[in-house]
Formats: structure tokens, sequence, C-alpha cells
């Protein structure tokens, strides 16, 4: 039976990695990859990196052909610290993705870097004067949420 150590160990030799810098200067280069996350839930809505494809690791092999139909495109894995990143990486290979790379050190590391990320905004103070702005981005966001989950049902029934 293999040991964790052992699946990341086989992972790395499959699935190159990125730094978060690297990864960073990559999209600045103009590069247009995949961003696909694949946190849960609640650790996507603390923030991610702009564009990305959220699809939780857990769901990953239900999903990736819906989500990702393109299988010759170059597709960046993320996670929190860069180990289900690996993982997501092999499955997708496995499946038939041909350039997969996982981003090392996961959103964590991006987040430490202080490099640009979507962050939903914040709780509405329940006091404050109503901002027409921030109304407007808090409906969108949850607009989304509510389009995943809708596609999440129709999925199930």
């Amino acid at each position: 039976m293999k040991s964790r150590e052992n699946l990341l160990d086989e992972a790395r030799q499959n699935i190159p990695e990125m730094t978060v810098r690297e990864v960073h200067d990559y999209l600045e280069q103009g590069r247009d990859p995949v961003l696909l996350d694949v946190r849960g839930l609640d650790e996507w809505e603390r923030g991610h990196l702009k564009g990305a494809v959220h699809i939780p690791r857990g769901e990953l092999e239900h999903r990736a052909a819906s989500a990702l139909p393109d299988k010759s495109c170059e597709v960046i894995v993320i996670c929190a610290g860069g180990v289900r990143s690996l993982l997501a990486g092999e499955t997708l290979k496995a499946m038939g993705y041909e350039k997969v790379i996982s981003m090392e050190g996961g959103y964590g590391d991006w987040e430490d870097a202080l490099l640009p990320a979507e962050i939903p905004p914040p709780p509405e103070e329940t006091d404050a004067r109503e901002n027409p702005e921030l109304l407007k981005a808090q409906i969108a966001h949850m607009e989304k949420m509510l389009a995943g989950k809708k596609s999440k049902l129709a999925d199930i029934e």
C-alpha cells in the first residue's frame, strides 16, 4: 500500500509544478491557461485567482469533462497548499488532459505573496447606509453561487 508521501512523489514525477510567482508572471505575459481551483467552496469563497474555474477535488472526476471540454488546453491546478493540486493533476492526466501543471504552495502562498485575487465583498454592516455598488457586487456574487448550486442539483437529479 502506498503512503501519502509515495503518492505525492509519484505525482511530482508526472505533474510539473510552478511556484506562485511563476504562475503570476506567466499570466502577466499574456498566457491564458485554464486556472482550475480544486479547493472546497468555503475556501473558494474566501478568495481565488481571477478567472479561475472552481471544481472541488471531490467532484473533479464527475465535472471535469463538462467544465473543461478541451483536453489539449493548458490547465494550472490550484489548491490551498499544493497537495490536492498534485493529486488532481494526476487525475486530469489519467482522464486525458495533456498539459497539466500544479501550482506549488497553492493559494496560501499566493495570498502570502500579496498577489491579486478576487475576494467576495465582506458582509454588510447592519447600521451602515446602503451602498449601491456594494449591493450590486454582493448580488452578482450570490447569483454566481446560486447558479453553481443549481448546476449541481441538475447533475444529481
